[in-house]
């Protein structure tokens, strides 16, 4: 009698220990943790916000830091431009993203090439964009004097690499703007730095495209993502 009891006290407890194995067993772990289903791969910090619980995935292994130097295309309405701050009238605003960073430079209103040159600093920088000219073609400064400063302003900000756009067209003086970017994509190119014609998308002809612009001068919103777009692809391409 003993002996059978003893038998299913057994079996009983053999049964738990199965029991037990197999649930164990079923929990899914990795490293202590709960298995994440992963979906496709995105930057951390994209529009598309992490949610809370989900993976947060690494960031890009090299963001390159850009600064800028210009006039109210590169300045517009900024409500701290120095700090970061820029506006949608901005190419800046379009040209940041995940591998391409602003970090700091110049720009305002109204500046000449003269008026950049005195105001620009050292930056902590990978590459320099300057955008620079259209002031000095109104005020009829001499492509010398805005050869000189435009050396200034690099010499100063101190980055190993410069990418220099075309100027943005002016509707009252289409010849006139078409003429500068000739002599200045010559310049750049005579100096080692990189030219990009970034306005080419807001142009027809030598003037705006419908859309473009609100005044004949400076680009729309729209405008303003066309040419950040494009220079931003120019900073990030080191061979360009």
């Amino acid at each position: 009698m003993r002996r059978r009891r003893a038998q299913a006290i057994g079996g009983v407890v053999i049964a738990l220990v199965a029991v037990i194995a197999v649930a164990w067993a079923t929990i899914p772990t990795l490293g202590g943790s709960a298995v994440v289903q992963a979906g496709p791969a995105r930057p951390s910090g994209t529009a598309e916000q992490d949610a809370p619980g989900e993976p947060v995935w690494p960031a890009p292994q090299h963001v390159a830091r850009f600064a800028a130097i210009g006039d109210s295309i590169t300045y517009a309405n900024s409500p701290d431009f120095l700090g970061g701050r820029t506006s949608s009238l901005s190419w800046i605003t379009y040209a940041v993203g995940p591998e391409l960073r602003f970090v700091g430079g110049w720009a305002r209103g109204g500046a000449t090439t003269a008026v950049m040159a005195a105001n620009a600093t050292p930056e902590d920088a990978d590459v320099l964009a300057i955008i620079a000219g259209t002031n000095d073609l109104a005020q009829q400064v001499p492509f010398s004097a805005t050869a000189a400063n435009l050396e200034k302003i690099v010499a100063t900000v101190g980055t190993k690499r410069v990418v220099v756009s075309a100027i943005p067209p002016r509707n009252d003086n289409p010849q006139g703007t078409a003429a500068f970017n000739q002599t200045l994509e010559r310049f750049v190119v005579q100096r080692g730095w990189t030219f990009v014609d970034a306005v080419a998308g807001v142009r027809d002809g030598e003037r705006y495209a419908a859309g473009m612009t609100d005044d004949g001068v400076h680009p729309s919103e729209r405008g303003a993502r066309i040419i950040g777009r494009a220079l931003g692809l120019a900073l990030l391409d080191p061979v360009s």
